[in-house]
């Protein structure tokens, strides 16, 4: 038989555009489970690392407490408290003194509402004491907290020149001597920590100098995302009048800086469709696709003990 007898077989044009869409469809599926098991695993990251941070404060404050010497809460009044303000102090057991938290004035996106919201605040416990910078301190416009100390290994007498630490989210110091709550707490018994910006515990209350180790950083650190406190709150404290030992507890809420978080909703605090204008993401696709992803927020609690006598 001849070649050109011979019969040739093929795809139609219609089997062809067939089986392409088939290729282009199963390829467009493939790439939707791919993107929704990335994203399903960097949600677990963030959801993860929230949780673990958030653990770890816990034990931190908890041991804190724990290790710190029995707290004589009508002592602490007498020696930074004076006048007819004293017999408040000892009996709420100088609450007001050991935790302290600064407050602003906050319109949040979506809400026409004014709220007042954490910015900063400080909490001793009589072995360590602790100074945080909320996000809405560091990031939204509000009044941060400023530590200045001094520094024991660099410290001058003659110079007289305090080291200032800037831009920190939490931060931990050596403070026996309650040095950081009497610097925002008048003789009357009335914070004034809304006043400062700067915590100035370079000297003790009885004006000599307070030299101090460096203050410790890094609690709010996990892989590569920002995390911040957006609030921090103490209970009221209780005493034994016996034995002297305290019992502390708390609650603080931690999350990620990313998905425009705001405290103040009900139900998904993970506030992407209020975005701020000026950020470039535009579109309701982008911000579940990129914020929303990142986005995770817990609250935690922690109490304990301090050492009796």
């Amino acid at each position: 038989m001849k070649q050109s007898e011979q019969s040739k077989s093929g795809f139609t044009m219609v089997e062809f555009s067939l089986a392409t869409a088939f290729i282009s469809l199963l390829l467009i599926g493939i790439s939707i489970i791919a993107s929704n098991v990335i994203t399903i695993y960097q949600k677990g990251l963030a959801v993860k690392a929230v949780g673990s941070v958030g653990r770890g404060l816990v034990e931190e404050f908890t041991t804190a407490i724990n290790s710190a010497p029995s707290v004589d809460t009508a002592s602490l009044c007498s020696s930074h408290v004076n006048g007819v303000n004293m017999d408040t102090c000892k009996k709420d057991n100088a609450n007001n003194f050991i935790f302290q938290h600064k407050l602003a004035r906050r319109t949040a996106p979506g809400n026409e509402t004014d709220t007042d919201v954490q910015v900063g605040g400080v909490f001793c416990t009589g072995n360590y004491s602790y100074v945080w910078n909320t996000y809405y301190g560091t990031e939204n416009g509000g009044s941060p907290l400023s530590l200045v100390y001094y520094d024991s290994a660099n410290y001058s007498a003659a110079s007289h020149n305090p080291t200032k630490l800037n831009d920190f989210r939490m931060i931990r110091v050596k403070d026996p001597s309650y040095r950081v709550c009497s610097a925002v707490t008048n003789s009357n018994y009335s914070s004034n920590i809304n006043n400062v910006t700067e915590i100035d515990i370079t000297h003790l209350a009885n004006g000599r100098e307070n030299v101090i180790e460096t203050p410790e950083q890094g609690f709010l650190n996990s892989f590569d995302l920002d995390l911040q406190i957006y609030e921090l709150a103490m209970f009221p404290i209780s005493q034994d009048q016996v034995t002297l030992r305290t019992f502390m507890s708390g609650t603080f809420i931690l999350g990620t800086e990313r998905g425009n978080i705001n405290i103040e909703r009900s139900g998904d605090y993970c506030d992407v469709n209020h975005l701020d204008q000026d950020q470039e993401t535009t579109t309701a696709l982008l911000d579940l696709g990129s914020e929303f992803t990142y986005c995770s927020i817990n609250k935690f609690n922690f109490a304990a003990r301090t050492a009796g006598m």
